[in-house]
C-alpha cells in the first residue's frame, strides 16, 4: 500500500506541492526520495498515484500517474451533532467518526454539557481528521464545525430526517424508513443525556427520538454506535 500525502493546494504547471509539514514527513519520516511512487488527495474527493520528482526537506514536487484514483466514500451522508466528552476523549470521536465516513460533525452545546471546545483545539482536532484520513484511506475530509448552541440547532437541518438519541426513544424495528441518496442528522447529548424540555422542543422542531441500544451509553460510543446502526440500516433497505 503506497504512503498517502495531504495535497489540498491545485497543481501549479501540472505538478503538485506538499505543505511544508507533509513535505516533512515524506523526506524525513517517511524516508521517500526523488522518482518514488506515493499517493497524494486534496481533502475534497480527488486522490492519484503520483512520481516525486523533487525532495528536498521541505519542498516536495510530485507528477500525476494515470487516472484519478477511484473513491470510496459512502453514498449515504450523516451528520453527527455531538455534545462533547471530557478529557481526550473527544479526540477519539472525531477520529473514529473520520473512519466511519461522517461527513459532519458539530460539537453541540446543550443544557448539562460541561466541555465547549476552543477554536484552537478544533484546529488541532482537524490536524488529526487529515491524518486519520490518510490512515482509513478517505479522499474527502470530514467538517468539524465551530460548535452551536442546541436551540439553534432545533431549527437546522429542517429539510433533512434529524434523529435524536434518547433512552425513551423508539426501538430499533420502530425507526422510521431512511430516504436513499438524503443526508440524515443525528444529535447526542451531554453526559446526562438531553433535558425533558430540550427533548420536547426537539420533538416539536421535527426530530425523532431514537434508542440505540438496550445499555446506556457513554457519549463517544452513542454517536458511533448510531452512526454505525443508520449505515447498516440504509444498507439493507
Amino acid at each position: 500500500m503506497a504512503d498517502r500525502f495531504f495535497c489540498p493546494d491545485p497543481p501549479r504547471e501540472g505538478r503538485y506541492h506538499l505543505p511544508t509539514e507533509e513535505a516533512r514527513h515524506l523526506t524525513r519520516v517517511c524516508r521517500r526520495a526523488t522518482g518514488d511512487r506515493v499517493e497524494i488527495f486534496d481533502g475534497l474527493g480527488f486522490a492519484t498515484a503520483a512520481l516525486i520528482i523533487e525532495a528536498r526537506g521541505e519542498s516536495v514536487v510530485l507528477q500525476a500517474e494515470g487516472e484519478p484514483l477511484p473513491g470510496a466514500e459512502p453514498t449515504f451522508r450523516v451528520t453527527l451533532a455531538t455534545a462533547v466528552p471530557k478529557g481526550d476523549r473527544f479526540d477519539w470521536i472525531v477520529e473514529k467518526a473520520t473512519e466511519l465516513g461522517v461527513e459532519r460533525l458539530i460539537p453541540v452545546v446543550a443544557e448539562r454539557s460541561v466541555v465547549i471546545p476552543r477554536d484552537s483545539k478544533l484546529d488541532r482536532l482537524r490536524r488529526s481528521i487529515v491524518e486519520a484520513a490518510k490512515q482509513c484511506r478517505r479522499s474527502r475530509l470530514m467538517d468539524l464545525a465551530p460548535p452551536m448552541e442546541w436551540n439553534r440547532m432545533l431549527d437546522s437541518f429542517a429539510d433533512l430526517p434529524r434523529f435524536l438519541a434518547d433512552p425513551a426513544g423508539l426501538a430499533p424495528s420502530d425507526w422510521p424508513s431512511l430516504p436513499r441518496g438524503r443526508e440524515v442528522v443525528l444529535a447526542v447529548g451531554p453526559e446526562g443525556g438531553f433535558t425533558p424540555e430540550e427533548v420536547e422542543q426537539a420533538a416539536a422542531a421535527g426530530w425523532v427520538s431514537i434508542l440505540l441500544g438496550c445499555h446506556t451509553l457513554r457519549i463517544e460510543t452513542a454517536g458511533l454506535a448510531g452512526r454505525a446502526e443508520l449505515l447498516c440500516r440504509h444498507q439493507e433497505e
